[in-house]
């Protein structure tokens, strides 16, 4: 049997064949390779997202450390303030006290017990300043901090003077400590971030007079 035809034909076939395996492969590993392009996207997709997981707990964490530090802040602040009005209505009662015993001169046990009282509440008042102060101390900044002990300063030196019965010593202080007071007052609105709005004056919000105008 004459197979020449067959043997004709196989060149074309070879060449079929390899043009069909060729494509198939190249389609195959077109395949493969758009599989490991998604998988790689797919990696990095959740890389990201794992990343501004963890960004957003970062930030979140760090809104709320700023938040507690800032009530903290204000918690000690509030306390100080109200130390400082306790302090202040005592040392009212003590300077009293004193100078009543100067000025009456009433019997010795009378006096000493009045002024015993007097000197244990106004203690007691500067005792819870020095809490304060120490917990301001902790939390605030230096300026707030400063501000406050030269209060506090104030105040051990006018109830040094009082129980020196130096009631006019105690009293010539007083300029100082309430200038010392509004210091304390202006760091801690700074502290806090507290904005007070000063209202114009009258001055500079009235309408100028018609003789005031320049005339053009």
């Amino acid at each position: 049997m004459d197979f020449t035809w067959a043997l004709a034909l196989i060149p074309f076939v070879s060449a079929a064949a390899g043009a069909y395996f060729g494509g198939y492969l190249k389609t195959k590993g077109e395949n493969v390779a758009t599989h490991e392009d998604i998988d790689k996207l797919v990696d990095q997709v959740r890389a990201v997202t794992t990343t501004t997981k963890e960004i957003e707990a970062k930030i979140s964490n760090e809104v709320w450390d700023r938040q507690r530090h800032w009530e903290a802040k204000r918690d000690s602040l509030l306390g100080a303030v109200k130390s400082l009005s306790s302090v202040d209505k005592n040392f009212s009662l003590f300077r009293e006290t004193v100078d009543f015993g100067l000025k009456n001169q009433p019997p010795e046990e009378q006096l000493n017990e009045k002024v015993f009282q007097a000197v244990k509440d106004y203690s007691e008042a500067e005792d819870k300043l020095n809490e304060a102060v120490l917990l301001v101390d902790m939390i605030c900044g230096e300026a707030t901090v400063l501000a406050l002990r030269e209060v506090r300063k104030l105040v051990r030196q006018r109830s040094e003077l009082l129980v020196k019965k130096d009631v006019d010593g105690a009293g010539a202080l007083e300029k100082r400590y309430y200038r010392s007071l509004y210091d304390f007052k202006c760091a801690l609105r700074s502290e806090l971030g507290i904005v007070v709005v000063t209202p114009p004056s009258n001055e500079s919000s009235a309408t100028p007079s018609p003789d005031s105008q320049t005339p053009e």
